[in-house]
C-alpha cells in the first residue's frame, strides 16, 4: 500500500472486518496520486478469504487468482475515452447471481466521470439494489463531472494527499536518483506522476525546460527561438507550462495566470491536430508566460 494511503485504507479495512463498509465507495483524488492502486488492494481484501486485519493471506484460491489477475468475482472498467453504456451493461450482467468464488463480487469503475450520462443511468439501479455481498469502487479526479445522482449513491472518499517531502522519498525510493525540487514541486501531490515523469526518456529534461524558462523571462532569449528549439517536445513544454502556471497563483496575477491557462488548453488541442505548426503554438503559450512573470 502507498504510504500516505496506508490511514484510509486501515480505516477501511475495520469497517470490512466488522461488515459495515459501504456497498458504494466513490474515490476522489488528483491523478498520479494512486487511486487505481487503492482501488484494486481493497477490491482484492474484499475477495479474501482469510484477510487478517488490513493484509490478504496470500494463499487462499481467491488471493492466488488475484495474483494471476483472473478472479471470476473481480471486474474493471476502464476506457481511455469515455466509458460507455454497453461497458456498464456488461459489468452489471456479471454481478447477477451468486459469487463463483462463494464471497464478495467487486466492480471497479476507473475514472468515473467519464461515463456517459446513458452509462451513468445504466448503473443507478445496481447502485441503489446491489446484489448480496457486492461492491462497486469507483475512481475519479474530476468528483463534478460524475452525475449527481451516482454521488448521491455513493459514499465519497477523498483521499488524503502527501506533503513535498512524502511524494520526494516515495520517488526517490523507487528511482535511487536525485530529483529537481522545482520539478517535485509541479507533481508535488502526485507521486505516481512524478515517478512516471521521470521514467520517461529524459532527452528533453525538465533542466532544460528550467533553464529555458528563466532566459525567457530574464529577456535573454525570444519566445519565438525557444518554441523552434523545443517543437519536438511540445506537448510535454505545455504540459510543464500548465504545471508551472499553477505554482504562479496569486492575487497579484489572477489575470495573466488565466490568459496562461486559456492558452495552454488551446494549444493542448491545436497539438492534437496532425500538421500543426509547433512552432507557432508554443511561440504563443510562451509569449503568454512572459506576462505572466512581468504583470
Amino acid at each position: 500500500m502507498l504510504p500516505w494511503l496506508e490511514g484510509s485504507f486501515q480505516q477501511l479495512s475495520v469497517r470490512i472486518a466488522a461488515d459495515k463498509l459501504h456497498h458504494a465507495l466513490l474515490l476522489q483524488g488528483p491523478s498520479g496520486l494512486g487511486k487505481a492502486n487503492f482501488a484494486l488492494d481493497l477490491a482484492r481484501l474484499l475477495l479474501c478469504h482469510s484477510r487478517q486485519g488490513d493484509k490478504v493471506c496470500g494463499r487462499c484460491q481467491s488471493c492466488l487468482l488475484n495474483i494471476a489477475n483472473n478472479h471470476p468475482d473481480l471486474h474493471i472498467v476502464e476506457s481511455d475515452k469515455q466509458i460507455g453504456v454497453d461497458l456498464i451493461r456488461d459489468a452489471i450482467k456479471k454481478l447477477v447471481g451468486s459469487a463463483h468464488m462463494s464471497g464478495a463480487k467487486v466492480l471497479i469503475i476507473y475514472s468515473a466521470h467519464t461515463m456517459t450520462e446513458s452509462s451513468a443511468n445504466a448503473l443507478l439501479k445496481t447502485l441503489e439494489e446491489p446484489t448480496s455481498n457486492t461492491f462497486l469502487i469507483l475512481t475519479t479526479e474530476k468528483p463534478e463531472r460524475v452525475l449527481a445522482t451516482i454521488r448521491s449513491r455513493c459514499e465519497k472518499l477523498a483521499l488524503p494527499l502527501p506533503n513535498i517531502r512524502t511524494t520526494m522519498a516515495w520517488v526517490q525510493s523507487q528511482t535511487n536518483t536525485e530529483i529537481d525540487i522545482n520539478l517535485a514541486k509541479l507533481f508535488s501531490t502526485r507521486p505516481l506522476a512524478l515517478l512516471a515523469e521521470l521514467q520517461e526518456e529524459q532527452s528533453f529534461t525538465y533542466d532544460i525546460y528550467s533553464l529555458g524558462l528563466g532566459k525567457l523571462l530574464q529577456k535573454r532569449i525570444s519566445a519565438l527561438q525557444l518554441a523552434s528549439d523545443w517543437q519536438d517536445n511540445a506537448d510535454k513544454v505545455v504540459k510543464w507550462t500548465q504545471y508551472w502556471a499553477r505554482q504562479q497563483c496569486s492575487e497579484q496575477q489572477p489575470d495573466s495566470v488565466w490568459e496562461l491557462h486559456q492558452q495552454a488548453a488551446k494549444a493542448i488541442k491545436q497539438l492534437r491536430n496532425p500538421g500543426v505548426n509547433k512552432i507557432l503554438v508554443l511561440t504563443q503559450l510562451l509569449d503568454k508566460l512572459a506576462l505572466v512573470d512581468a504583470a
